[in-house]
Parts: C-alpha cells; sequence; structure tokens
C-alpha cells in the first residue's frame, strides 16, 4: 500500500505543480490585491479542488465525463470563463496609468472578487474530472473498498494540493513589496491575461 500511495502522490504533485489557470490567476490577484487576495484565490482554488474531489468519489464525475454533451457544456462554460478573465485583465491594462513605480492598494473587497474567481475557475475546469477518472483506477490499495480507496487518494491530493498553495502563497507574500509596483503589476497584469485568453481558447477548441 505504501509503495501505491507514494506512486499517487508523485503522480499527483507532477500534476498539482504544472502552471495551469489556477496558478495564473492567483498570481494576477496577488499583484492586484497583495497577500489577502492571494489567500482568497488560493482559497476558493481550494474549496473547489474540495468539491470536485467529493463528486469524484461519489462517481458524479462519471456521469460528466460519460456524457459529451455534459462535458462539452462544462468546457465552453469554463473557457469563456477564462477569456473573460484574460480579457478582463488586458482591459484593467489598457484603461490603467499613473506612475510606474507607485504602488496601489486594493481594497479589501478585491477578496471576495479573488475568492469567487478562484472557486469558479476552479469548477469549471472539466480536466480536473478527467484527471481524477484516469488517475484512480492506475492504482490500488489493498485491503480497502473502492470507495475508500478514491477517498484517500482524493483526500492525498487536496492535500497535497494545499501545501503546494501554502508554499506558493508565501513565497508571493516574500515579494509584496515588488509585486506592489504598478510598473510589475501592469506586467503580470498583461501577460497573465494573454495566457488566460490563450488557455480559454485552447480549452475551446480541444476535442
Amino acid at each position: 500500500m505504501t509503495a501505491q500511495l507514494l506512486g499517487f502522490a508523485a503522480a499527483s504533485l507532477a500534476i498539482i505543480v504544472v502552471p495551469g489557470p489556477d496558478l495564473v490567476l492567483l498570481l494576477r490577484n496577488a499583484a492586484r490585491a497583495g497577500r489577502r487576495g492571494a489567500v482568497a484565490t488560493a482559497v476558493g482554488i481550494m474549496l473547489g479542488n474540495a468539491v470536485l474531489a467529493a463528486a469524484a468519489v461519489a462517481g458524479l464525475t462519471v456521469l460528466l465525463t460519460g456524457s459529451q454533451v455534459l462535458y462539452a457544456a462544462l468546457r465552453f462554460a469554463g473557457a469563456a470563463y477564462l477569456v473573460y478573465l484574460g480579457g478582463r485583465a488586458l482591459f484593467e491594462l489598457a484603461r490603467g496609468g499613473g506612475s510606474d513605480d507607485a504602488p496601489s492598494p486594493q481594497p479589501a473587497a478585491a477578496a471576495p472578487q479573488a475568492f469567487r474567481q478562484g472557486l469558479v475557475s476552479n469548477l469549471l475546469n472539466p480536466k480536473v474530472a478527467a484527471f481524477y477518472l484516469s488517475l484512480f483506477p492506475q492504482f490500488a490499495l489493498p485491503g480497502m473498498p473502492v470507495l475508500a480507496q478514491h477517498a484517500v487518494m482524493a483526500g492525498l491530493f487536496w492535500g497535497l494540493a494545499l501545501l503546494w498553495y501554502v508554499v506558493v502563497v508565501a513565497v508571493l507574500g516574500r515579494v509584496q513589496a515588488v509585486l506592489r509596483r504598478r510598473r510589475v503589476r501592469r506586467g503580470i497584469s498583461g501577460v497573465s491575461g494573454v495566457v488566460l485568453v490563450g488557455l480559454g481558447a485552447a480549452l475551446a477548441l480541444r476535442e
């Protein structure tokens, strides 16, 4: 069992640390709203992960990936949301002004918005459901019912993802002085906007 869990943990970490929409969004909100925005985004992402993990354990993701219509609907909804977030970032960049080095603190109201963005972005990502279905069958924990096995693996994946985001938020907190500079924020806003739009377009076009 230990070897199976270690193999699953290694595969999970390889997936978790690969940059994707969630990490891009986290970086963007850290630049816009500081540590509070980064934490709120990470909390939203982890809540989305918890919901999807529970759905996978309950077998609901089987229905999603088994229906081309439902899967396509979720895929296009997720793509549209990523394009929306990216377009919004580019719009903010286009209308921004002022001194390049002046910090611009964001109001506390930015945190709830960052939380919603992290949550919705994660929930509308069909790759997460597909990940659970493709990875779970590759590992077996002897002596445990299938449902319990999936619950353990989902919990392990969630815990590793939480650890990863704690580390990322801590690192971003150390460089807040840099992220709060207007020039840096504008650069992150532009890059993240292009990346989010690109990821949304790729998701929409993928079969």
